[in-house]
């Protein structure tokens, strides 16, 4: 495990602080506008840029362009790191959609995800202790804490421990992220990117990712209000 150990009294009341002020955001927001938050201009490519490269995957701006570019290229003809990009943003849409609709996922979803990212490159199949672990996952996202305080720190526990004890055989971080959105947008959050090289070292430190996992969606929340 990660030696970085959890967060300290003092990290915890600050970033409680925040939540708690963040809670009160999201109510004064939700008051004028839908309760859903929309992603913002350009986020599922960014998002998708992000994951990829966090995951050690080589990717640039441009591939991700000419992946979803609107010409008549036929599946077969795309490169694997075309279609797995293009999987990703649709999955990513799909899930913007079951949030909006209120559609709870389910394991067979998370699943369908892993194929579609993987491409036919993964490095083994989901047994069935992966999979009973997917159900647990997955119901603990589609109920999540009422209040944003506890809800925050689950999300933040629950993301660094999937990183840190992978739940499907290869491509653990993307989807370990699909999660996170989904699980952020149950909590009635926007979605967050990260920055492949300044939040590389946070995402497996809970004394440093609860934090920026809150700065992130302090940003979310203030994008929305200022739209």
């Amino acid at each position: 495990m990660h030696s970085g150990g959890t967060v300290t009294s003092a990290q915890f009341a600050k970033c409680r602080s925040r939540a708690e002020r963040l809670e009160r955001q999201r109510r004064s927001l939700r008051r004028k506008v839908a309760p859903a938050f929309l992603p913002p201009s350009g986020y599922f490519e960014r998002a998708t840029l992000s994951s990829f490269r966090l995951d050690g995957l080589s990717l640039a701006e441009a591939d991700v362009t000419q992946a979803l570019g609107g010409g008549r290229t036929s599946r077969a003809c795309r490169t694997t790191t075309a279609q797995r990009v293009r999987n990703h943003v649709a999955i990513l849409k799909h899930l913007e959609r079951c949030l909006r609709r209120g559609r709870l996922i389910s394991p067979g979803d998370v699943l369908r995800w892993y194929t579609s990212v993987a491409g036919g490159l993964s490095s083994g199949a989901i047994d069935e202790q992966a999979a009973a672990r997917v159900g647990q996952i997955v119901s603990r996202v589609n109920s999540p804490h009422l209040r944003l305080w506890p809800a925050v720190q689950e999300v933040a526990a629950l993301h660094v421990r999937l990183l840190e004890d992978p739940f499907v055989p290869g491509f653990n971080g993307i989807l370990a992220r699909l999660i996170l959105r989904y699980h952020l947008g149950r909590c009635g959050l926007p979605p967050v990117v990260f920055d492949p090289e300044q939040d590389a070292g946070v995402l497996r430190d809970p004394k440093l990712f609860l934090p920026r996992l809150i700065e992130l969606l302090e940003a979310g929340v203030a994008g929305s209000a200022a739209k």
